[in-house]
């Protein structure tokens, strides 16, 4: 018998149907003879017979650290050192691994529990194949560092009982280790992936190259929903090496956007012939639609009751009653993704078989759009996933891949098509704007009794049709933890024909700005520090805990020298505690943030390395979200690159210091928590340094 590869046993056990039991899969004891290069113990961990051990990483990695972190918890309950396995990105399988959407900062906090089950499974298979060796009970062997040990002192590698052991039948519930006994995680470890980017043999999506394939850009209607009048195909095919001028569609949360793609030998010669297309569309009236329109809309929208969201007390009989009513409303504006990858999608489309390359954050949900749209079964669309440069969300969706696959069909050959920089930043999908307004009565200590906190804005889910319902998800960010004895989170949904999707931290990124503003505030209403007055609102321990270290280590009681201003904020995101201190100075005639003290309680931290990266990064893209937002103008959007949505530069980035609170708890979500305080930090800074209140981004007034 020949020796079966990982991939053909994917295929074989994915098309026999062998479903996950608790996230395992059976040993290959009807496959397995002795000599195998590389045996499965489950889909997660194979043992090569020459001592290799490979541990694959099931979620795409666009620079969150899953690649790492994925291998680190399976080497763990597996006892082998960290650096000496191999590891390698797994297939895409909803079959074998669930799902592998990465999202939310979810993939650490929801495969946790699943991940130690498959180290600690192949680890107790390994041992019970050396005690059957022995022949002694499985309890007079232990695992270390590969290998299996018995009381008296015998040793076997991993490799020596592989084979043997993927005859017998995983554990269902393996014995998990103590977490106070963990040896890799909670360490820093080194990050597989970062020599790979930075020597260059790192694979991307923008790197693919196929035999046979075809170039591909497509000219789309400015104002999103423009219908396609006409334009110059004649002129476009005279461009040399040009093959093709054909229509195409990509769907957008149930709207059809409309596009003319020109398909070339080359991306230079697709390109060229493009700009030779001079498409006139129709843009349907919406070419009306500005900034103007839009707020106007919403303050509109504002006066209206809302559908409450979230609700105890009795607030509305305390604001009718009260002469003391603090309000206040809070704009936000719509963002880029901007992934430093522009979006891209390599597709065949064949008779009786697909392929996908490319950066996803949806690998299986690209499969099943290509499984359903051209009625092919799964098991014949092979998904190859990539390294992604950057996501935050606009890599989770399949509308490029929609394209590049409907221009494969039509063509009948592999097309690669790429989005050039304007594309992305004015096609969007982009993070929604949004107004937030607020109300609320303090008695007469300095507590508040009343709260309201109403949001306006699109919902991601919710944007064509005629239901006006708002969805619970506007509400992401509002902390219904404060002891307000009357409180309401209210939202009024507004439809649009601007696109939005999932962005870095989605409402979490523009709900805390107002409610962490107005909550200081309340505090400044009240006389009252805005630590302290979180404190007295607060008996949530890991908000309590956050707060209390942030407060030490940023030195916050202290006496500041009298150009430094102070700002504090809160919040919680994907289950991890986040608070943060920002400092602002002023610098020739402009105040600047200088310094950024934060606070992370996530639970168990996996790697404390890549936990401080995520935090840094998500406060830097926060930051350059303060300083830099998309308009719309006769109903398209503005800003075309980055000479006018400029992005945080090195030397715009303030201190940035993070203390990982140690914990035991389950791990949380990392890579998002750090960005949803950096608006109301900022601002609550500022305004205690020159006691303006600003309430509306980007800043206009304070620029770095």
């Amino acid at each position: 018998m020949t020796g079966v590869s990982r991939r053909k046993f994917i295929q074989t056990t994915s098309a026999s149907g062998v479903g996950l039991v608790l996230g395992f899969v059976p040993g290959k004891s009807n496959q397995l003879v002795s000599g195998l290069s590389e045996i499965d113990l489950n889909q997660f961990i194979s043992v090569g017979t020459g001592g290799q051990i490979t541990l694959f990483s099931h979620r795409p990695e666009m620079g969150q650290g899953t690649y790492q972190s994925i291998p680190m918890i399976l080497a763990e309950e597996l006892e082998v050192n960290i650096d000496s396995v191999e590891i390698k990105p797994s297939a895409a399988s909803q079959e074998l691994y669930g799902s592998q959407m990465v999202v939310g900062s979810r993939s650490i906090q929801t495969e946790f529990e699943k991940l130690r089950k498959m180290g600690a499974s192949a680890r107790e298979m390994l041992k019970q194949a050396a005690a059957n060796k022995w022949n002694i009970p499985l309890a007079q062997c232990h695992a270390e560092d590969g290998k299996v040990i018995s009381q008296t002192g015998s040793t076997l590698t991993y490799a020596e009982l592989a084979t043997e052991a993927a005859k017998l039948k995983p554990p269902q519930n393996p014995v998990l280790k103590n977490p106070a006994e963990f040896k890799i995680l909670g360490n820093p470890v080194q990050r597989r992936d970062i020599p790979l980017k930075t020597n260059g043999m790192a694979e991307f999506g923008i790197d693919i190259s196929v035999p046979g394939m075809l170039f591909a850009s497509v000219e789309r209607s400015p104002v999103f929903l423009g219908k396609i009048e006409s334009y110059n195909a004649e002129q476009a095919l005279k461009v040399p090496g040009v093959k093709h001028v054909m229509e195409t569609k990509r769907t957008v949360y149930g709207r059809e956007r409309f596009g003319v793609a020109v398909l070339a030998d080359s991306y230079w010669a697709a390109l060229q012939g493009r700009k030779a297309l001079k498409v006139s569309w129709h843009n349907q009236n919406l070419d009306k639609v500005s900034d103007r329109t839009i707020s106007e809309d919403s303050l509109k929208a504002a006066r209206l009751t809302g559908d409450e969201l979230f609700g105890r007390g009795n607030p509305a009989e305390i604001f009718e009653s009260s002469d003391q009513l603090v309000e206040a409303s809070y704009q936000t504006p719509y963002q880029s993704h901007v992934p430093m990858e522009p979006m891209n999608a390599t597709v065949r489309i064949g008779e009786n078989s697909a392929e996908f390359w490319g950066s996803t954050q949806n690998p299986n949900g690209i499969r099943s759009f290509i499984s359903k749209t051209y009625d092919i079964p799964e098991d014949r669309v092979n998904i190859n996933y990539t390294f992604m440069g950057g996501g935050f969300g606009r890599r989770s969706m399949t509308d490029v891949v929609e394209e590049a696959a409907d221009l494969s069909k039509k063509s009948g050959a592999p097309v690669k098509l790429l989005w050039t920089r304007e594309d992305d930043q004015t096609q969007g999908p982009f993070r929604a704007c949004s107004l937030n307004v607020c109300k609320g009565v303090l008695d007469e200590s300095g507590k508040i009794i009343a709260l309201e906190h109403k949001v306006i804005a699109q919902e991601i889910r919710n944007q064509t049709g005629d239901d006006m319902t708002a969805g619970r998800q506007l509400m992401g960010g509002i902390n219904t933890d404060y002891k307000v004895p009357n409180l309401t989170v209210r939202g009024v949904l507004q439809k649009r024909h601007v696109p939005i999707s999932y962005w870095r931290a989605v409402y979490h990124s523009t709900n805390p700005f107002a409610h962490e503003c107005f909550i200081d505030e309340l505090a400044h209403k009240a006389g009252k520090d805005p630590i302290a007055f979180r404190l007295e609102m607060l008996d949530h321990p890991r908000f309590v805990q956050v707060l209390r270290v942030v407060s030490e280590k940023a030195r916050w009681n202290d006496q500041k020298p009298p150009d430094v201003g102070r700002g504090v904020a809160i919040a919680e995101r994907s289950g991890a505690y986040f608070a943060m201190v920002v400092e602002v100075t002023r610098k020739n005639g402009m105040v600047v943030p200088t310094r950024i003290t934060t606070a992370l309680d996530l639970g168990i931290c996996i790697n404390p390395d890549t936990v401080k990266a995520q935090t840094e990064g998500s406060i830097v893209m926060g930051l350059g979200a303060c300083y830099a937002g998309l308009n719309i103008e006769k109903g398209a959007i503005k800003q075309q690159n980055f000479n006018t949505y400029p992005l945080l530069r090195y030397g715009q980035c303030p201190e940035i210091i993070t203390h990982i609170i140690e914990s035991h708890d389950p791990p949380d979500g990392a890579g998002e928590s750090g960005l949803p305080t950096v608006a109301p930090a900022l601002v609550n800074a500022i305004f205690d340094l020159t006691g303006k209140r600003i309430r509306k981004l980007p800043l206009e007034t304070s620029t770095i």
